[in-house]
């Protein structure tokens, strides 16, 4: 008699978890399953520096993040509405002198917050100074931006050759390398325990244009931020200096917005003033910086506002997770290479490219549909050592055996 197909596949799942769980709470799988993670630490911790032959794989995978292709293969941000809160001011080339006169344009449309996304850098022109000068001393709703020196420990913080006459500034540059991707920001950086921290352009523009969501940043304590990426520059509203100083541009565009003056191109080949992002179409090894600085921070701007901040998993939960799979990975294998050692290789090569997919796409899941990111670089890293390490535990635990009776799986193997 034919079995009920409900019948079929509790038989077939009883079947694949005995493939799993068969030498799961062996002596064997747990120590071979802790010997993977020894030798993790041990390559870590070790002066490795040195070998030269890690550098490709090294140069590939350094700058690389899988939620990456949450943006560029799935179109993360595609369907996100343009912010009418922010409107991009492209300044072009503009000068000093220009740049006071867009700033004065820019204010005549009362804007409710302004920041300008340039670094004004020791004196110019004496008389083009003194109108920017004058520009920024009078507009008190303006942002100017400084930058802070990370690796300074004793004066971090490069202020702007106009400090002296601006209400509010802020630092713009990120914590990255010249050419990394930009992926974290900090908000506030604390140059020490009594002393008010310094504040990020991004956090200064926000405590202008809405007080209570400041508050709640502030609140959230957190060192830094990964950047919630959700807009291309064609997602905002940008004006050009051009059309602004001539009239062209509709006060509605601008009043009670914030309005972020910088330096803007579309074309792609252009890297002016560019960062490479999550957004750039080539996830791997990236050749062209794809977003414009003051686009990074429109971005910053719109998630803290639009309160859709990264939920980064504590590294417990990565290293448990890691743990977990690793440890029903090594049962699963130890079971082929004992009882059907034949298929041990093939099995185990699909074994983990079936992971290897399962557990990126999971990753990427959670990041592009709940803003949770979940590193899951330990537990792919663990699935591709436990084949390896297999053997080597083989070879010590037939020793062990054979030397000092000790009981193992593996005293009866032959193959």
């Amino acid at each position: 008699m034919k079995k009920p197909f409900h019948h079929l596949i509790a038989h077939h799942i009883r079947k694949y978890h005995r493939h799993f769980t068969k030498y799961l709470y062996e002596k064997d799988t747990i120590f071979a399953t802790a010997l993977v993670f020894m030798f993790i630490i041990m390559v870590k911790i070790l002066p490795i520096g040195n070998l030269h032959f890690f550098d490709p794989m090294k140069l590939a995978l350094e700058d690389f993040d899988f939620n990456d292709i949450a943006y560029s293969k799935l179109k993360k941000s595609e369907d996100t509405p343009m912010d009418k809160r922010i409107v991009i001011i492209n300044i072009g080339e503009s000068d000093r002198e220009g740049l006071a006169a867009l700033i004065e344009k820019t204010s005549s449309m009362h804007p409710k917050v302004m920041g300008l996304d340039v670094l004004l850098e020791g004196p110019r022109d004496p008389y083009k100074d003194s109108l920017l000068r004058s520009a920024i001393e009078k507009n008190k709703n303006l942002v100017i931006a400084s930058k802070l020196e990370w690796e300074n420990k004793k004066d971090p913080y490069q202020r702007s050759y106009f400090s002296p006459v601006t209400h509010r500034e802020g630092y713009v540059n990120m914590l990255s390398e010249e050419l990394a991707t930009v992926r974290l920001w900090v908000p506030f950086f604390e140059k020490g325990k009594k002393d008010k921290p310094y504040e990020s352009f991004a956090a200064t523009i926000i405590e202008g244009y809405d007080s209570l969501t400041f508050l709640k940043l502030e609140k959230r304590h957190k060192p830094y931020e990964t950047i919630n990426y959700s807009r291309r520059v064609t997602q905002y509203q940008v004006v050009e200096g051009e059309d602004l100083m001539a009239g062209n541009v509709d006060t509605a565009a601008i009043k009670g917005k914030i309005a972020l003056l910088g330096y803007i191109n579309l074309n792609p080949d252009n890297i002016d003033d560019k960062k490479f992002t999550p957004m750039n179409e080539k996830f791997a090894g990236k050749s062209i910086p794809d977003m414009n600085g003051i686009v990074v921070h429109a971005n910053i701007i719109s998630m803290v506002l639009d309160n859709i901040y990264i939920k980064k998993l504590p590294s417990w939960v990565n290293y448990l997770v890691a743990l977990l799979v690793g440890w029903l990975h090594m049962s699963f294998f130890i079971r082929y290479y004992l009882e059907n050692h034949i298929w041990f290789h093939l099995v185990a090569k699909f074994a983990q490219l079936l992971s290897a997919i399962f557990f990126v796409y999971l990753g990427i899941y959670l990041f592009s549909s709940h803003a949770v990111q979940l590193d899951m670089s330990l537990t792919l890293v663990v699935i591709v050592l436990a084949v390896d390490i297999i053997y080597f535990y083989e070879a010590f635990a037939v020793w062990m055996h054979k030397k000092f009776a000790y009981k193992t799986v593996f005293h009866q193997l032959h193959h």
